[in-house]
């Protein structure tokens, strides 16, 4: 009996001496950082200012999140961010600057919306890129957009209906009222082929009467194209509508459709646009064939047309496919004969269809694209025409 007592006390021993040694080699929580002590950024300001890199921040106020006195101008729920900005010789001093202004450490975790003001896409934006996804707080899924303005004063801005600017800005990337670019997309896109992108450009509301100027809202007009790693230009509508068409982003856009001869306009909401590309190369010859598959339906007919009357509505179809064709072609030109930038991804479909041919001709890109025979064809199709069937307003009989 006394020995296997003997060896369940021992077996005990071993047991608890075991624990004991696992315990030692546990870290606890030694290195935690408490949420108290973080400074949660939101959004990212790059500009360029005094022959330096400006970056700022939208931090989080968390004291004011919930309060029900801490709204801003006009019972707005903003006001529960601030921003701060420092400078730099590259854009890790100006980090390492920014840190000094901010009593917490910074976390970058939640930063969903990085704004690169035109002037500092001027200069290159490929440091900034490199810095966005070498490190490794900032989320590569962040939303891009471009802005004429210092991109601090976007971040400044106290939105009436959001929370802040930052949640603004990705709300309008989700509804794909321009492009939405991420930095990934947007890495990808100046290293890839056709080594362009193209973001949405932000400006700032005016405030309503006797509201402070920062009482307001970020939206989007217009697009900021770029050349490499450059800004090159920006452009305005009815361009926009043939740049995106073609790029394959065209969303969230009402557009008027003049069919002569009816006086007045309809007005068309594409439902779906869909571009697909089609390469080719024979011989020396590399041509691309683009095919544009639009439908949309009718929100407002001011003619006299009845779109219950299939002349009209083929009619309609036929002008509005011709105006689609319009701005696709200007759009294209652009691309080809001024900038003599592929802005459209040509150059990824070419590699991926004749990647042998691609590889041979690679360096010659942007000659052979100034020179590419593109062949867009349109086919639009109106497959809603409203509740309403006739022209509202139009007597049934003359006279009455």
């Amino acid at each position: 009996m006394a020995d296997p007592m003997k060896k369940r006390m021992i077996s005990a021993c071993n047991t608890w001496l075991l624990i004991c040694f696992c315990c030692t080699l546990l870290t606890g929580c030694w290195d935690r950082i408490e949420i108290n002590d973080l400074a949660i950024v939101l959004a990212t300001g790059v500009d360029y200012k005094n022959d330096q890199i400006e970056l700022t921040s939208q931090i989080f106020i968390p004291r004011k999140a919930g309060g029900g006195d801490s709204t801003g101008s006009g019972g707005s729920p903003s006001g529960v961010t601030l921003t701060r900005s420092a400078e730099g010789h590259t854009i890790a001093e100006a980090l390492n600057r920014l840190q000094r202004k901010v009593p917490r450490n910074m976390f970058w975790g939640h930063c969903e919306v990085i704004v690169i003001s035109e002037d500092a896409g001027k200069k290159g934006i490929r440091e900034f890129i490199d810095f966005f996804l070498r490190y490794p707080q900032i989320r590569e899924h962040a939303y891009v957009f471009s802005t004429p303005d210092p991109a601090k004063n976007i971040l400044a801005l106290l939105d009436p209906l959001e929370r802040s600017s930052a949640e603004s800005l990705r709300e309008m990337a989700n509804m794909k009222l321009g492009t939405r670019i991420t930095v990934l997309e947007l890495a990808q896109s100046i290293e890839g082929p056709n080594q362009s992108v193209i973001l949405s450009r932000m400006l700032t509301l005016a405030p309503d009467e006797g509201q402070d100027k920062l009482t307001t809202t970020p939206y989007i007009k217009g697009l900021s194209l770029y050349k490499g790693d450059r800004f090159n230009r920006s452009v305005q509508e009815p361009l926009t509508v043939g740049i995106l068409m073609l790029a394959n982003e065209l969303n969230n856009i009402i557009m008027p459709v003049n069919v002569e001869p009816e006086r007045g306009s309809f007005s068309i909401q594409p439902l779906e646009v869909k571009t697909i590309l089609k390469p080719k190369i024979s011989g020396s010859q590399w041509s691309m064939q683009v095919d544009v598959q639009a439908r949309g339906e009718v929100l407002l007919n001011t003619t006299n047309g009845d779109l219950t009357d299939p002349a009209v509505l083929k009619k309609l179809e036929e002008t509005w496919a011709s105006q689609l064709k319009d701005m696709a072609e200007s759009a294209l030109r652009l691309s080809q004969r001024e900038m003599r930038t592929d802005l459209f991804k040509f150059a990824v479909e070419f590699r991926r269809y004749y990647p042998k041919q691609w590889k041979e001709q690679e360096k010659r890109w942007e000659q052979i694209y100034s020179e590419l025979d593109v062949d867009i064809q349109i086919h639009a199709q109106v497959v809603r025409t409203g509740k309403s069937a006739g022209p509202q307003g139009i007597p049934d009989e003359q006279g009455r």
